[in-house]
């Protein structure tokens, strides 16, 4: 590990953890979290549903700074249920906000890294760390990317690479995901909070583009590092839930940010839907196709929320 020096000033920072049902997950993020080095932060865990003895029974046995433990009653989605931290973290005064997702854990340093960035420019918007997969610790799963506004689509230059030889010095991205984003204050108060019509993905893309159209940087910073156990919490990479809300978030997106894009999206949708029917041997092939046109369906009928029920059923 590369030796970093402190930031001069320690800035409040809150950690939001979103969590829904996966508590072994979230004890080893907050584990991993008791043994950063830097000394000002605090975390604020919104659970996106019910009250649930057995995470208030296995926070217990922990000693971070866990200063709020948020029940919404029901699942509200990512933005739903970050927005309701970040209003509290901005209620208790923090300087800055970091989403964390609750299947990751991180290095003792990620955080001081981090802020030493952060803090050397005021057009400094957005940062995130270099993020590794959990099972292949040395592989990279995220470390920026580039948005498309012609496809709508986003390129991640260096996802899938092993570690050795990539850049090690600041790079800007056009977004930072989710996954782990630290953003100041004062860019909350000007680009206002997540937008809860993303109710699951894409919604970490219309932050950073929003950023960088008022003139703020998206930053990943390499020498911070985290490692994420990639979509732990969603059923996997191609589950009914993932693609109903990348699909319908992705319609949105597009509407929002790429307009001209929206031809070539459908296209793009409706040969996957082809590719399903015709030449799948995938034995969900009919219930995925479903899933695409639900999509699609209730993002011309305005529809935002967690979408039909079917869709969360594994």
């Amino acid at each position: 590990m590369i030796a970093r020096h402190r930031v001069s000033v320690c800035p409040k920072i809150s950690i939001i953890i979103l969590h829904i049902n996966n508590i072994p997950c979230l004890v080893d993020c907050l584990d991993s979290l008791n043994k950063i080095s830097y000394p000002n932060f605090q975390i604020i865990i919104v659970h996106n549903g019910l009250r649930s003895k057995p995470l208030i029974d296995a926070l217990s046995q922990l000693s971070p700074p866990v200063v709020g433990i948020i029940e919404t009653g029901v699942n509200i989605g990512y933005s739903g249920g970050n927005n309701i931290g970040i209003r509290e973290a901005l209620n208790l005064g923090t300087d800055y906000i970091l989403l964390l997702n609750d299947d990751t854990v991180v290095a003792p340093d990620f955080l001081d890294v981090l802020l030493e960035t952060a803090e050397k420019s005021p057009d400094m918007g957005i940062l995130g760390p270099r993020i590794y997969y959990f099972h292949e610790p040395n592989k990279i799963w995220y470390t920026g990317a580039r948005f498309d506004p012609d496809t709508c689509l986003l390129t991640t230059p260096g996802s899938d690479q092993l570690e050795d030889g990539m850049n090690s010095e600041p790079l800007e991205s056009d977004y930072i995901t989710g996954c782990a984003l630290l953003i100041k204050r004062r860019v909350i108060e000007h680009i206002g909070l997540l937008d809860e019509r993303f109710f699951l993905y894409w919604e970490d893309v219309d932050w950073g583009l929003r950023a960088k159209k008022v003139g703020l940087k998206n930053i990943v910073v390499p020498h911070s590092h985290i490692w994420h156990r990639v979509s732990a919490s969603m059923g996997g990479m191609d589950s009914l839930l993932r693609i109903y809300h990348k699909t319908r978030s992705h319609l949105l997106l597009a509407r929002l940010h790429a307009p001209e894009s929206l031809k070539g999206l459908y296209m793009h949708f409706f040969r996957d839907m082809a590719w399903l029917l015709i030449k799948s041997s995938d034995s969900k092939r009919v219930i995925k196709t479903r899933v695409y046109i639900a999509a699609i369906r209730d993002y011309h009928l305005g529809r935002t929320g967690k979408g039909p029920d079917w869709i969360w059923i594994k």
